[in-house]
């Protein structure tokens, strides 16, 4: 049986993550950072005290929202790591440029947490590892599509080369969100290409018969 200590912590868990859900879905709704305490509050049926006793602010809750999502897209990635197909390293490459392309929220706050930090403490920490998160799972994905030197850094290299693609393209104007998609997967298709024969040059630097 559960105690009353118990109930309260269930009890404020809910209430936090219907807070964090419904900020989620209005930063979907419009730029993350036009979005008000009082306009989550008022969505999310709860007064803005409420929030300031679940969250120190909005850098806060904007640091649970990206969490969620970040853990969005790693089981995204463990799913396409698991693909043994013959393409599977070129879809992993676009199941990550994919899921960022429909949710803009989640790459606008990684940037802002990247370029511009005010994150300290446990807020630090907790994007950390799920930066290292992101990072194990892009390294794997190397080392199967047969990268086996430096795979850290070439982890690295491939996350910059495919958020660089959204730096680049996302907002691009003119085009319609379809367009840019399409152009975004082309260029992710390359990066993949890239880094595949990049791995099958390193191989044949080791051949011992050459």
């Amino acid at each position: 049986m559960r105690t009353l200590e118990q109930l309260k912590i269930e009890e404020r868990e809910t209430r936090r993550k219907l807070i964090a859900d419904t900020a989620r879905e209005l930063f979907s709704q419009k730029q993350f950072r036009e979005v008000t305490v009082r306009e989550i509050a008022k969505a999310a049926g709860v007064s803005v005290g409420t929030i300031y006793n679940h969250y120190s602010g909005l850098g806060e809750l904007f640091l649970d929202v990206f969490l969620e999502s970040a853990q969005e897209i790693t089981r995204l990635m463990d799913k396409a790591i698991e693909d043994e197909s013959p393409e599977s390293f070129r879809r992993f490459c676009r199941a990550y440029v994919n899921y960022l392309n429909d949710n803009m929220t989640f790459f606008q706050m990684m940037s802002l947490f990247i370029l511009e930090g005010g994150l300290y403490g446990e807020a630090v920490d907790k994007l950390n590892h799920s930066m290292r998160s992101l990072m194990d799972r892009i390294e794997t994905a190397l080392r199967k599509a047969g990268i086996q030197k430096d795979t850290r850094a070439s982890a690295h290299a491939l996350f910059s080369a495919l958020n660089g693609i959204m730096i680049s393209y996302a907002r691009y104007p003119g085009r319609t969100p379809e367009e840019i998609r399409q152009h975004s997967l082309r260029l992710t298709d390359k990066i993949a290409a890239t880094f595949e024969s990049g791995s099958h040059s390193y191989s044949e630097n080791i051949d011992p018969q050459r």
